[in-house]
């Protein structure tokens, strides 16, 4: 019996340790579950942890765009309340720019009025000049007439002498022909080219009060004989017909003069001559410089009323 017992001891024995090892091993996978497990609740734990603080990132940013969207409707509402107060602020200031150009349109009337009323008071002022300047004008212009009475005399004297010079021509001409049978052809060339016009010229200018107005003649291309001399013919009219102007003739080209203080080196034909409308001359030698010559009209005595010019001039070749 013995010998049986141990024979059967011995399979239970293996069968414990099969069982052991058995246990073992469900022990070791149990403990690796349990570590696998360990670690996922780990990372779970870690996960949750994350998402926690990513949730309260989040919240925290969803209150500060809330702060942020309201600091925006605040703003919202400053900035239309600022552009209703720029609206009214613009609608005040066109008002008030309304009113002010009205204060500027009365002021503007009131200013003119005014410059009408000196006007008016400075020609009443003008009509009731002392005795003594008026007498001084008729003086001035009593000279100014004796000039003119003295060059009308000149030019007559010279139209005398001339018209004697072309009697003598006939004269000497109609001996000829009575003794050479030619002389009807001599004289009609003779009396064609005594005196010849060069070119003749109408303008008109206006010389503004305080003024001088001057326009430059060229005596141009025109062809001279040797006994042939330029003489200038000149005659103009003024607006108003019942002003005078000083009126001079230089030799040579004066452009851009602004004062008669600036004609004083010219050499001059006429100079500063009072003269009415309708004044009429000649002048010989007035393009010996630069064969030109400047007709000077100066308004500068005259603070007021402006003057206007409209003149003829004649350039004849007399022999």
């Amino acid at each position: 019996f013995g010998g049986a017992d141990t024979g059967a001891s011995a399979p239970e024995s293996g069968g414990a340790n099969v069982e052991s090892s058995l246990l073992l091993t469900e022990l070791s996978d149990a403990k690796a579950r349990i570590d696998k497990l360990e670690s996922l609740n780990a990372a779970l734990l870690a996960r949750a942890s994350k998402l926690e603080k990513t949730n309260e990132s989040f919240a925290d940013e969803r209150e500060k765009a809330s702060a942020k969207m309201t600091n925006l409707q605040l703003e919202l509402r400053m900035a239309k309340m600022e552009a209703d107060h720029a609206a009214r602020s613009a609608r005040d200031r066109e008002s008030s720019l309304a009113e002010m150009q009205l204060e500027i349109d009365l002021v503007t009337k009131s200013a003119m009025d005014a410059n009408v009323r000196a006007a008016v008071g400075e020609e009443a002022a003008k009509t009731v000049q002392t005795d003594k300047e008026y007498v001084r004008e008729l003086e001035a212009k009593v000279t100014a007439l004796q000039e003119w009475a003295l060059a009308a005399a000149e030019a007559k004297r010279v139209a005398q002498e001339r018209a004697a010079r072309l009697e003598e021509k006939i004269r000497d001409l109609t001996e000829v022909d009575d003794d050479g049978g030619y002389g009807g052809g001599k004289l009609g060339s003779t009396n064609a080219g005594s005196e010849r016009r060069l070119w003749l010229q109408n303008s008109s200018l206006v010389v503004g009060a305080g003024l001088v107005g001057t326009r430059v003649h060229v005596l141009g291309d025109a062809i001279l004989e040797a006994n042939e001399s330029v003489v200038l013919r000149w005659k103009f009219d003024l607006t108003p017909t019942d002003a005078d102007i000083v009126f001079s003739i230089l030799k040579g080209r004066w452009e851009d003069v602004k004062k008669s203080s600036q004609l004083k080196s010219a050499d001059a034909i006429i100079r500063g001559r009072t003269v009415l409308g309708g004044a009429a001359g000649e002048a010989t030698g007035a393009f010996a410089v630069k064969n030109a010559c400047t007709l000077v009209w100066s308004n500068e005595k005259s603070w007021v009323r402006p003057k206007t010019v409209k003149y003829t001039v004649e350039a004849f070749a007399v022999m």
